[in-house]
Order: C-alpha cells, then structure tokens, then sequence
C-alpha cells in the first residue's frame, strides 16, 4: 500500500482551493454582469412588464371648403380591446365577451405581435357598460378605448376629390416603414385623403400606466406622458355650393363630370364625377355590404374629371380657329364654299349637323352655329402637323399636373406619326381631329385648362386644389387678337340670335362658350359644353360632359348654366360682410379632442 506524503496532500488542497477560487471568479463575475453590466436591460424588462405604454391616437386633420365648411372631420366611437394577453386568455376573454354580448363577430385575431387587440369596433354604450360592469372584474386586461372615425357631414358630395380611407392591414404595415401605423388604423386609400397622408395624420402620443401581474391598471404618469399632435387641416380652394350645383345638375341615370377652374390662377372650384359614391361607408363597420357593391363596380369610383378619356367633339375647334388664324388661312371676313349639308374627300362624305347645310359663312358665324364643314374645309388648307401642333400648345396628351390619387390620365393627341404606325394616314383623320372626333381623346380637366387658357388671354395654369398657385405660362405662338377673335366667336354662340349654347344665358353676365356632340364607343353621343365668365375678365371656366347625353347644347349647356348661376350668387353672398359662419361655429360639437 502506497502511503500519502505531506507534500501531496497538501497539493491537492491547493489545487481544491484553486478550483474552488475560479468557481467563486466566475459566481461574482457573472453577479457583476447581471447586477452592473445588464442592469439597464433587466431594469428596462421589468419596466416594460410592470409599466405599460397606450397609445394616444392623433386626431385626423379636417379639411375644409375655401369658405370654411367641413368637408371631411372625425367622430369618435368606442372599440372593445384585450391588451397584452395570451392565447388561453384570448380564446376565453372572447368566449366570454361574446357569452355576454350575444353571437357576435370578433375582429381581431390572436397575435402576439401586438400589445393591444382590437376586437370589437365602434360598439354602442349598452355595450360598453356590459363590459365596464360584468367583464371588467373577472377580465381586466379587457379594455374600452375611444377611437377617431372619418366622418363626411356632405355624404357623397365632393367623394372623387376627397378619396375615401381603408382598414390597414397587417401584411401592409412593413410598406408604410417609419410611420406610426398599426394593424386596424385607417389610412387614406384614394383621393385628397391618400395625396395628404401624411400631413393630415398627424402624430400619436403615448400614456404610462402601472399594470399589476393580475392584468389590473394600479396608476397612471402624467408626467411621463406625451401627448398627439393632430394632423394638420386641409383648407381647399373647393367652392361647396359650385360643388354642390355640378352633383346636384349632372343627371344620376348617365354617368358624367363637371370641372370648374378659376382662369386666374387654377384654383379648382369644382371636381364633380357621377356615379359618385358616400366615402361614409369605407370608415363604416355597419356598412360592408354597400361598400363591397362599391368596390365590386367598375365604374362608381372611377374620378371621370381626370381619369375619363372622351373625344371631345365641337368643344375643340378653338384650336382649329386659333390655328388657321395664326398660320394666316383665315381671318373675320374670309368665307368658304357655302355650307350644303355634306362635303366629300375622296370616296367619304362628311356630313354637318344641319342636314340642309348653314350657307355661306366667316367665322364667327361659324362657331356660333358649329358647322362642320366651314371647319373641314378649313383642314384641307391647315394640315396635320399644324393642328397638332397648336393642340399640343394648349395642353392636349399631356398631364395637367393636378395633385391626385389615382392620377390624371394623359389623353391621347394624335399626329400623323400615329396613324401611320397603325391603319395608315389620310386627310380624312384629320376631318375627323378639326372637329373633335378620331383618335383624339382628352380629360374633363384638360378641357377646363384648355377653356381657362382661351379665356385668361393665352395662359396655362396648373390646377390645384390648395396651397399657392403654380405660375401661369403664356402660350407661346397665339397673339392676343387671336384670342380675341376666339373669344368673339365663343360669345356669339351664347348670345348669338342662332348660338348652339342659347340656353346658358343668364341675364345681367356675359358668357362665353361652345357646345359640342361627340360620337364615342356608346350608342348615344357624349354631351359636351365649355364656358368661361364674365366674358371681360374670366373669373370661373366650367366644363361638362355627359355620358350618351346627346346633344351639348340641349343637355351639357344647361348643367354649365346651373352651375355657372350657382358660382355668381356665391360670389354675391360672398361680398356681403359677415354672411358665413365658421367651421367651428356652425359645428360645436365638433370642437373638442377629435376636432
């Protein structure tokens, strides 16, 4: 048996006492990283389960008409929520809230994503007192929050140019990076409402409050929290009752648009499309059904006063007068072969509205009674390259540059490169283009800039809707005393003894205008009518066009008619002092957290 010296014996103690030294090393250098180096973390996790953090939703900002009312403000409503729960406490809170309620749908499903789940909205009070007396107690983590609602007090007036606001869903939020959003929040889907997102938002704001391990709210911070900063209001150059008198005159069995601009400077005084729609129901948890027959449609939320692409028919020969002025083809006094009804080019006849033919004819006779011959012969002495050339001038295949979502569509001006990329060029196409038919396609508030420019002496504005105006640009190329020959002749057609727009008079307010009847891919021809007013200084140029309407005069003119009639009495009312109340003074109900 081998026997143990002293010296190993007391090795071995060492190297125990050694080892045992290293686990102590590490037992304090792991206190030292828990208690000193992590204690930020620990601190904050602790925190983050004893404190919780709720959200102060931003009241949406308002948008107002020029003169002050409310187009577009919020209204409160009540969601029930469950906040930061787990699945067993989920499938029960719901089980229970709908045991209390009745056989109600839950919103909302489980995520554990999500500090807070929405999963009823915009509930009545008997609701919310069930829940605050009988859930409360044994499930606290339930809780009633007060929400924003978009509300349109108009209904559907003014619809296309607002836009309308959708549900943001989860999948959607990593696209909305750096904003605020959660999964529930309503965000601006088209319109006004998605072009100023941002800045009608606003900013959210958070509460601290101490939650204790049962779920109960123990006490709040005041001094920790941070309150909304609302978003900021839209003041539009929209002038209600012009918007009001363009829905309320455009037919509801045709579908159409009105766009009226102020000459000066492109303020938009009216955006109006039919069928139109109650933006309402998009912010609705009531209304899915109508909103389902909305979307499911293929043409109710289609904007026609930008998005609509129509031959504009008669509505366009300024352009063919402009330029037979301007290259010297034609002046005043000089006259064509007589107007008999027809014209032939080629192996085609080209007939005009009065079958019987108009005579012989200069031409501001000729725009007053719109003859389409005086205007085909016009063309054979004018060309192509010439008439597209001034078209092009006044802003025809080109985006006006309004600010809206969806946005505007480009028309189509066609050149004699167009054609003969597809069936061909002849002079027949160009028959067709001096009278606005063909492959020549434009938008409402194309026409409306296009009137404006005739109307204002020969500038192109860019319509906006608010904020400052864009600088006009002169028309290079068109003299004023061509423009004045035009706007002669334009006069001549409202207040001539035979003028096609008779019926757009209005006693004491000199007009100027021009009809026109266009035969598109409907059965019936489009009804078109353009006029600016007065006719000295131009304060308003209005356009319409009615789907399958028919005749210009007989049915656009006397939409511009109401709509023209509704602009002066506004601007009378509006001269007189004090006559309009503001926004908050006509709504005071309005006046509180959610504006």
């Amino acid at each position: 048996m081998t026997s143990i010296t002293p010296e190993d014996q007391n090795g071995k103690i060492r190297g125990l006492l050694g080892f045992i030294s290293i686990l102590f090393l590490i037992l304090i250098l792991r206190l030292f990283y828990l208690q000193i180096t992590t204690f930020a973390d620990y601190a904050r996790e602790s925190e983050e389960n004893r404190i919780a953090q709720k959200r102060i939703k931003a009241p949406r900002g308002l948008i107002y008409a020029r003169d002050g009312e409310v187009l577009a403000r919020n209204r409160a409503f009540y969601t029930i929520a469950l906040e930061r729960s787990t699945r067993q406490e989920y499938d029960q809170a719901t089980a229970a809230l709908q045991e209390a309620i009745g056989n109600i749908e839950i919103t909302s499903k489980y995520s554990r994503r999500h500090r807070s789940l929405r999963l009823i909205r915009d509930v009545d009070f008997r609701t919310v007192s069930i829940v605050e007396e009988r859930l409360k107690a044994d499930w606290p983590r339930l809780d009633i929050e007060i929400e924003a609602q978009r509300s349109y007090p108009h209904g559907a007036t003014a619809a296309h140019l607002l836009g309308y606001m959708g549900i943001l869903q989860d999948e959607k939020l990593k696209k909305e990076g750096g904003k605020t959003y959660v999964a529930g929040d309503f965000i601006g889907k088209t319109g006004l409402e998605k072009v100023f997102e941002d800045s009608l938002r606003g900013r959210d704001g958070v509460r601290f409050i101490e939650v204790g391990a049962d779920g109960r709210q123990r006490r709040e911070f005041p001094e920790r929290e941070r309150p909304a900063d609302p978003g900021g209001d839209l003041h539009l150059t929209i002038d209600l009752a012009v918007q009001q008198a363009a829905e309320d005159a455009l037919p509801d069995s045709l579908a159409g648009s009105v766009v009226a601009l102020d000459p000066r400077t492109g303020a938009v005084l009216a955006l109006a499309s039919k069928p139109n729609f109650d933006p309402n129901i998009f912010v609705s948890f009531q209304a899915q059904e109508k909103r389902q027959r909305v979307l499911q449609s293929q043409t109710t939320l289609l904007n026609r006063a930008i998005q609509g692409r129509y031959p504009p028919g008669s509505t366009l020969k300024m352009i063919s007068a402009i330029a037979a002025l301007e290259e010297g083809i034609t002046d005043t006094l000089s006259t064509f072969e007589a107007c008999a009804g027809s014209l032939q080019v080629g192996d085609r006849f080209f007939h005009c509205l009065e079958r019987d033919g108009h005579g012989e004819l200069n031409l501001i006779e000729a725009m007053e009674v719109s003859c389409n011959i005086y205007f085909h012969n016009l063309a054979h002495f004018l060309g192509i390259d010439n008439w597209q050339a001034y078209a092009d001038k006044f802003g025809f295949g080109q985006p006006t540059g309004i600010a809206m979502e969806p946005e505007e569509t480009a028309g189509l001006l066609p050149s004699r490169a167009y054609y003969q990329e597809r069936e061909g060029w002849t002079l027949g196409h160009l028959m067709n283009l001096v009278i606005g038919q063909g492959a020549m396609l434009v938008t409402p508030i194309q026409m409306a800039r296009y009137t404006a420019a005739i109307g204002n002496g020969g500038y192109l504005v860019t319509p906006y809707l608010c904020g400052s105006p864009a600088p006009p640009h002169r028309i290079e190329g068109v003299s004023d005393a061509t423009l004045e020959i035009v706007k002669k002749s334009m006069h001549r057609v409202i207040h001539g003894e035979k003028g096609t727009g008779r019926r757009v008079r209005i006693e004491g307010i000199e007009i100027a205008g021009k009809s026109g009847t266009a035969q598109g891919p409907r059965h019936d021809d489009d009804a078109w009518f353009v006029a600016f007013a007065p006719f000295g200084v131009p304060t308003i140029a209005v356009v319409v066009v009615v789907e399958g309407g028919g005749g210009g005069g007989s049915v656009a003119g006397p939409i511009a008619r109401q709509v023209l009639q509704a602009f002066f009495t506004s601007e009378k009312e509006r001269r007189r002092p004090s006559t309009r109340r503001s926004a908050a003074a006509s709504h005071p109900a309005d006046a509180w957290t959610l504006r």
